[in-house]
């Protein structure tokens, strides 16, 4: 056998070596990328999710909401209400419009209008209402009349119509014991709120849903 050819026969085993450690080397990585590719396909890539901003605890209507009233929680975005808070900053210090449950997504209709946006010649005015239970059944947005009695006259009658509930805020031990009625914000207009205060200076208010 010649030089040349021996060398040549060597040069081939060299290769022949080398191809097959790539080709382990090549299997392990393929190998590899199987069982991610399978670990992919088992646990897919979950739906989008939106960041929330939730009520830590209970929280009565016209409480001021606090920086420990609230935290963030991540979502699945199709679960989130409509206009969901998503900073808490944004809502530290706004007052509630109506009760608020544990855990509850914090959202603007949770929360009292700020005054400047009210319309030109509307205000906010505080109706007292003589039946505590009658105010627990109201909600932020409905829209009531309220009539006045007055039991000295012994007539009653329709004080405001079509007056917007604002808010309810959470009746206070004092004026459960003192037997002074609930507190309802409503929104209506100058002359509706002087009418309301007469009338809840010479009888009692309550109210009638449409």
């Amino acid at each position: 056998m010649s030089q040349s050819t021996s060398v040549r026969r060597r040069r081939f085993r060299s290769l022949a070596r080398a191809f097959s450690w790539h080709r382990r080397k090549l299997a392990v990585v393929a190998a590899i990328l199987a069982v991610l590719t399978g670990v992919a396909a088992v646990n897919p890539e979950g739906p989008p999710t939106r960041r929330v901003v939730r009520a830590t605890t209970e929280l009565a209507g016209g409480a001021v909401i606090r920086a420990g009233d609230l935290e963030l929680d991540d979502i699945a975005a199709a679960a989130a209400p409509a206009g969901a808070v998503g900073d808490p900053g944004g809502v530290i210090g706004a007052v509630l419009s109506g009760p608020v449950a544990e855990g509850q997504v914090i959202t603007p209709l949770d929360l009292l209008a700020d005054r400047s946006t009210l319309p030109a010649g509307r205000v906010i005015a505080p109706l007292r209402l003589a039946d505590t239970d009658l105010a627990g059944l109201l909600r932020p947005g409905e829209i009531v009349d309220v009539m006045g009695a007055d039991p000295q006259a012994a007539k009653a009658a329709v004080v405001a119509s079509g007056v917007r509930v604002v808010t309810i805020p959470a009746v206070e031990d004092a004026d459960t014991a003192r037997n002074v009625g609930a507190l309802v914000l409503v929104e209506v207009s100058l002359a509706e709120a002087a009418a309301l205060a007469r009338a809840a200076v010479s009888g009692t208010l309550t109210v009638l849903w449409r």
